[in-house]
């Protein structure tokens, strides 16, 4: 080990960094898994600051985005403001990185780049990720969605590229981690970093309230700035505190400095990570706006000049552990509370009050007469997107006149008026009736389906179905599906092989098992709690024929272009016919409409179908004509990017959505009218 090596003298900030990345590298890889598959965004404070400006704008949250990560987020704030940015000096994974690659330079002994605090360069570069800032929290807040996921380094390798991430803007993100960070000591963090940006200007937090303060007044003397004057303010203030002053002064610990013992070797200021030059310093403590209280400094100094202390104290031993210590009772502290209590992430009201053109406002509805429901088990509601899609249900209702959703615990509070509708109503109306292929029957097996009728109570999210179907596939009885149908208790059908027996108690036990275990990336088990009841089974017993099961459990898909129909009557046409019994999957239907828009774009292409042929095999359809080939066609739909239009001035090049292994059959289209003469001339 090196003489002036810190690990040693400094492990508290070293066996938090490397365990930090280590846990993440565990749990991001499925090494070690939990019940839950890993979110790379189940702890992040920036998410949690984002999530905090969104609500306060918006009075939603940002996606998937819960307590816990507000919490987190407020932790983060609360330790810049009291102490340091401890989360860039112990926890950030991007932080640790690019300390590793500093270590690999020296090792390698590659001369660094120096760009010095407070030259031109420096302030130049620092105004860098005040901008980033801007953008990411003004889109976040004006989208709902984390703007941050674009870029973020960590996000895109957490995720293995297969997040909500640009592809461009994540590899020059990377590429500025690794490469900056190799030739100059922290450059993602000095100048890049929207989060290190909010954190620096949080250490001036007196000036940051005296500007709230300024916007609180001018809104009250009805002056109507728009939110995002004052984050540029934010930032823009910010950016002149560090470049200008660069001095927090009310913070309670700072890096104290011995100054009768300090030599002046200036090993201090070579291992700190954003060179502070703390040698030069001549006060008592060290106020840099950079500091992290990472210990470095502290750990090299030959004479024990320097350590951790207040602001007007000298450094005592104790006191070096005192930030990871720190750093550890704030992380578990917002956890703890993050699980206490829970945000909604939408909470709207519709109908109750009018403005008027002249600002006069005009009661539709008795606020005092509304009345609240929870709704529970609502699976499918998970993320702000989800969330707003639930509420334009809400909205068709009449007499809904608001709701909260809660994503984290699938539930939502509904604000109703009982004069004009009842929590039964309403159950029904943003009930959506829903199928699940457990498996197929194979005709030439059996010639029709039995359908027995059972009830359940619990089972109104869409999900629900999905998960009972899995929970039956486990078992491995000839059961090949289930279809839904409000009633209070709901009226579940299930369709099974003739011979296939299953009593009540068969059911009870299978609906009411507690937990789903259902496979997961890696090879790992993921396990979903449920909560059904099941309420009975009906004495009656129905029979259906296969080839009207397997037409009633099919969603086919359509995409016919009415011009090109006109056009090419009368013409010579074909359907180009891929047969594949994985067709029946919701992932190739849910991939089709991207089919047909790269397809439509191509002369001679009539229209796109997913559905059972005459044989009842899945099968995705293509009608054409000239000039149009089934072999080209057959390149088209191999290629290794699809040409997408979004809109007339978005078009893309994405990765194809579907891949095909087997050419197709070209078959001579005929039309409807063609069919039944052909028919009747072959029953004469």
């Amino acid at each position: 080990m090196k003489r002036d090596s810190t690990i040693k003298r400094n492990w508290p900030r070293h066996i938090l960094q490397w365990g930090v990345l280590a846990a993440l590298v565990l749990f991001l890889t499925g090494l070690v898994h939990g019940d839950e598959p890993a979110d790379p965004e189940a702890y992040c404070p920036v998410g949690g600051l984002q999530a905090i400006t969104t609500w306060l704008v918006n009075g939603t949250l940002p996606c998937s985005m819960t307590t816990l990560q507000i919490v987190m987020g407020i932790a983060l704030a609360a330790a810049v403001i009291l102490f340091s940015k401890l989360f860039c000096g112990y926890l950030c994974p991007i932080g640790t990185v690019e300390d590793l690659l500093s270590r690999v330079r020296r090792t390698l002994k590659i001369k660094a780049i120096t760009i010095r605090n407070g030259s031109v360069a420096d302030k130049v570069l620092r105004v860098v990720k005040y901008l980033l800032l801007f953008l990411v929290f003004y889109m976040t807040a004006t989208s709902s969605e984390l703007f941050c996921k674009n870029f973020d380094p960590y996000y895109a390798v957490a995720t293995g590229f297969k997040g909500e991430i640009t592809a461009w803007m994540s590899i020059i993100s990377i590429s500025v981690v690794i490469l900056l960070g190799f030739f100059i000591d922290n450059f993602w963090c000095r100048y890049v970093c929207p989060l290190g940006a909010a954190s620096n200007t949080l250490k001036f937090w007196v000036w940051i309230a005296i500007l709230a303060a300024v916007y609180a007044g001018l809104e009250l003397a009805g002056a109507g700035i728009p939110w995002y004057i004052l984050l540029g303010a934010f930032c823009m203030l910010g950016y002149l505190l560090e470049i200008l002053h660069g001095k927090p002064r009310y913070q309670l610990l700072y890096v104290a400095k011995d100054l009768d013992r300090c030599i002046g070797c200036g090993l201090c200021t070579q291992k700190c990570p954003y060179h502070i030059d703390v040698a030069a310093s001549e006060e008592q403590t060290v106020a840099a706006v950079d500091c992290t209280l990472c210990g470095e400094c502290c750990g090299c100094c030959p004479t024990a000049a320097l350590g951790i202390g207040t602001r007007k104290g000298k450094g005592h031993g104790w006191l070096k552990y005192l930030p990871a210590g720190l750093t550890i009772v704030l992380t578990i502290l917002g956890i703890w509370v993050g699980g206490k209590f829970e945000l909604p992430t939408i909470d709207m009201t519709w109908g109750i009050e009018q403005t008027e053109e002249d600002g006069t406002v005009t009661r539709l509805t008795d606020p005092s007469a509304l009345r609240t429901m929870e709704l529970t088990g609502l699976k499918s509601v998970k993320c702000y997107g989800s969330s707003m899609t639930f509420k334009a249900r809400l909205e068709k209702i009449g007499g809904v006149h608001g709701v909260k959703t809660f994503v984290n615990s699938h539930r939502a509070v509904v604000t109703y008026d009982p004069s004009r509708t009842s929590p039964e109503k309403i159950r029904e109306m943003i009930f959506v009736p829903s199928k699940f292929r457990v498996r197929s029957p194979d005709p030439a097996d059996v010639d029709s389906v039995k359908i027995v009728t059972i009830r359940t109570e619990g089972m109104y999210d869409r999900m629900d179905l999905n998960y009972l179907g899995l929970q039956i596939r486990n078992t491995g009885k000839q059961i090949y599906g289930l279809q839904s149908e409000f009633a209070c208790p709901l009226i579940v059908r299930v369709y099974m092989a003739p011979t296939e027996q299953a009593d009540e108690k068969w059911f009870r036990e299978t609906v009411e098992k507690e937990v789903l275990a259902m496979p997961a990336h890696g090879g790992s088990v993921r396990e979903i709690p449920l909560d059904y009841r099941f309420e009975g089974m009906e004495d009656s017993v129905t029979f259906m024929p296969v080839p009207d099961y397997l037409r009633m459990m099919f969603t086919p898909f359509k995409a016919e272009f009415k011009s090109r129909v006109e056009e090419y009557a009368g013409q010579d046409q074909y359907v180009y016919e891929i047969t594949d019994s994985n067709y029946e999957k919701p992932v190739i239907r849910m991939n089709m409409p991207y089919l047909s828009n790269h397809l439509s774009r191509h002369e001679g292409i009539i229209g796109i179908y997913l559905g059972l042929n005459g044989r009842l095999e899945p099968a995705i359809s293509i009608r054409y004509a000239a000039p149009m080939t089934g072999e080209k066609l057959w390149d088209l739909m191999t290629m290794e990017t699809w040409t997408i239009t979004y809109s007339k001035d978005d078009v893309r090049e994405v990765p194809a959505k579907l891949g095909f292994d087997t050419p197709g059959t070209v078959i001579r289209y005929r039309t409807e009218s063609e069919v039944k003469n052909r028919q009747q001339n072959a029953s004469r």
